[in-house]
């Protein structure tokens, strides 16, 4: 056990056990797969040979068949007592032995391998590891609706790093039109969606890496997209739109309400459940998927509309029901296995037994405090499978909510063992535009990945260590920290609770002149959230990063910081307004004026590196309408007409 320390594996094994003594890895030699049904194993074993070349420049062979003449230097062999995605890994003085239970297992074997290299070199520790994962299903989950359409090559890159950590589960949520449905190309012909073609490249560009790419249709609510077209808009349960229930909302950022437009399907038209089917033929003939999640989230108008009558008679939650059903036989009809969101169902406990048996509840929340304890519970007395699904704190935050993404990720891994959960998705969402550049998220799909493959263990894993060595390659050892410190400012603010949001976000999304999400903020907030961006920006200057896209990550952290210090500089503006426009100083808008273009500048030009132009103009549409409002505000200021 002397040398334990000296190897940082993550995610952490269930057992690690060094010894005293090294192996040099001889410059020639063989990977070698012990007999003919080992063959399973050659991804793995194609793998490691990369990882040799690329990390050692060295060139091993593959081999197939134990025999003297071959040097092995590694041996890969099946054994039928370990589990599925199991795997041991033995150094001693004859080189390393791998024994996997399933071709999964022999790649996860392989990515620690990966690490091991990595850290150790050609002498590589004595060391025994035994590992296997908690959840059988450890999946990411990429808005791809909001604005925001990476390209192919940058979800190829997410991929890749799903692949380092374990993860064999990839969907891309899709609402309104991020997919080439060839049955309506009206519906995304201005768009740059993923095509089917693309659809099928990087499904097998997963399947290469052990990860199962899933079809993520929303099919019930936050049809925005679809309803608000007027070939569509009959199929609305209020196509009108509607005023959001004041419990449903920030009134210090809706002071007048929120108003909403047509999302939720009148579920008693037959020509919706018409749509459905061919949405789901034009998407799912391009996934091998067994699995499809089909939403089903946040129908916040059913039962208010169309429907109400049917709703005052046999209960909103039976209305629900009984439009999901309708909507498993599709997808039965389909050879699929369906995946819904369980948000609505669960405010309506007595109706889960109910539910197919054959159906897949997908539990999510995003605060620290979410009741995954409870509400798993629930699912799981019912006899439903279910997975649980946390979130990255990304969105509506600019550069993250540390500590609460950790806290959600650890207590979904927590409770979604305690109470048998099959899977565990970790869900990064680009609600208001999407603002949050792809690395502000990285530290929860790495934490994430962590205690989904397993909890106890990796409950403390070292995030930031993991960042530095395995995503950025920072020499330095500085970015991992700092990225966490950065998703941290939000613990600077006035204190009150902002569900899924920090006030900072929030007052860049909202009117210039409305003021009420300054009320709580003072002087000292603000200074004290100026003085810490500063010397996190300061801080920026000491990473040496030498990842392939190092110059791109850390243009989208100053541009990131750069949001937030716009947002302190745009409350203390709001905090004059409150008190009375006529402290404020023409300058001082100008000025705020031209930071904003600069900000926005960078903006489009990093959204352009990772991401498809369609969207972008909608992302940054609240911004746009903030420059509108200061540069009114000036001329206000000056007495001068507005051009």
């Amino acid at each position: 056990m002397s040398e334990n320390h000296h190897l940082q594996l993550f995610p952490v094994p269930k057992v690690l056990e060094c010894s005293d003594g090294r192996f040099h890895l001889p410059a020639q030699g063989s990977i070698v797969l012990a007999g003919e049904a080992d063959r399973a194993a050659l991804p793995a074993a194609r793998r490691l040979q990369l990882t040799l070349s690329q990390v050692l420049q060295l060139n091993l062979s593959l081999s197939v068949g134990t025999r003297p003449s071959v040097r092995s230097v590694y041996h890969f062999s099946y054994s039928p007592l370990l589990p599925a995605q199991g795997y041991e890994i033995h150094v001693d003085e004859n080189g390393i032995a791998v024994n996997y239970g399933s071709p999964e297992g022999a790649y996860y074997a392989a990515a620690t391998l990966k690490q091991i290299l990595q850290q150790c070199g050609r002498n590589l520790p004595f060391v025994h590891i035994s590992d296997q994962p908690d959840f059988a299903a450890r999946g990411l989950m990429i808005d791809i609706s909001r604005n925001k359409i990476p390209k192919l090559e940058t979800l190829f890159r997410i991929v890749d790093f799903m692949a380092d950590l374990k993860l064999n589960q990839l969907q891309l949520y899709i609402e309104g039109s991020p997919f080439a449905y060839e049955s309506f190309p009206q519906v995304w012909e201005l768009e740059t969606p993923i095509t089917g073609e693309e659809i099928l490249q990087l499904d097998a560009y997963c399947q290469e890496r052990y990860i199962e790419l899933v079809p993520n249709q929303n099919s019930f609510g936050h049809m925005e997209g679809w309803l608000t077209r007027p070939e569509f808009n009959a199929l609305a349960e209020i196509p009108e739109g509607f005023m959001l229930p004041e419990d449903m909302y920030d009134s210090d950022m809706y002071p007048e309400g929120l108003f909403m437009h047509p999302g939720t399907f009148h579920t008693e038209n037959p020509e919706v459940l018409q749509l459905l089917a061919t949405m789901y033929d034009d998407l799912l003939p391009y996934f091998t998927s067994k699995y499809f999640n089909v939403g089903c989230d946040e129908t916040y108008e059913l039962g208010l509309g169309k429907s109400k009558a049917s709703a005052d008679a046999d209960g909103k939650g039976q209305l629900y029901l009984s439009f999901l059903q309708k909507i498993h036989g599709l997808v039965l009809e389909r050879g699929k296995t369906m995946q819904f969101w369980g948000d609505i169902i669960i405010q309506h406990p007595e109706l889960i037994p109910r539910l197919p048996k054959d159906i897949v509840a997908m539990e999510w929340g995003y605060s620290a405090a979410h009741p995954f304890e409870a509400d798993t519970l629930k699912f799981r007395e019912a006899g439903i499978p279910f997975y649980v699904c946390p979130g990255t704190s990304s969105w509506n935050s600019l550069t993250g909510r540390s500590d609460n993404m950790m806290a959600n990720l650890r207590s979904a891994a927590i409770h979604g063992k305690n109470n048998g959960a099959i899977g565990y998705l970790i869900t990064d969402w680009g609600d208001f535009g999407h603002w949050q550049h792809l690395p502000i998220s990285y530290a929860g799909f790495a934490y994430g990945a962590a205690v989904a493959w397993n909890v106890e263990n990796n409950l403390e894993a070292d995030v930031a260590a993991y960042l530095n060595t395995s995503v950025f390659h920072d020499r330095a050892g500085r970015i991992g920290q700092l990225l966490l410190d950065l998703g941290n400012y939000y613990k600077l603010e006035s204190g009150v609770v902002r569900p899924n949001d920090t006030e900072m976000s929030m007052l860049l999304r909202t009117p210039l002149q409305q003021v009420q999400l300054v009320g709580k903020l003072t002087a000292e907030h603000f200074e004290q959230l100026e003085q810490y961006l500063a010397e996190i920006e300061a801080r920026l200057e000491q990473p040496e990063l030498e990842c392939a896209d190092a110059g791109l990550v850390v243009a989208e952290l100053r541009n990131g910081i750069h949001f937030v210090k716009h947002a302190v500089q745009l409350a203390r503006i709001k905090k004059q307004l409150a008190d009375g426009p006529g402290t404020l100083q023409s300058e001082l808008i100008h000025r705020q004026i031209k930071d904003l273009d600069i900000l926005l500048h960078h903006y489009r030009q990093l959204w352009l590196q990772r991401n498809r132009p369609g969207g972008l103009e909608q992302s940054v549409s609240k911004l746009v309408r903030l420059r509108a409002e200061y540069t009114r505000l000036a001329a206000e200021l000056t007495g001068s007409a507005v051009l």
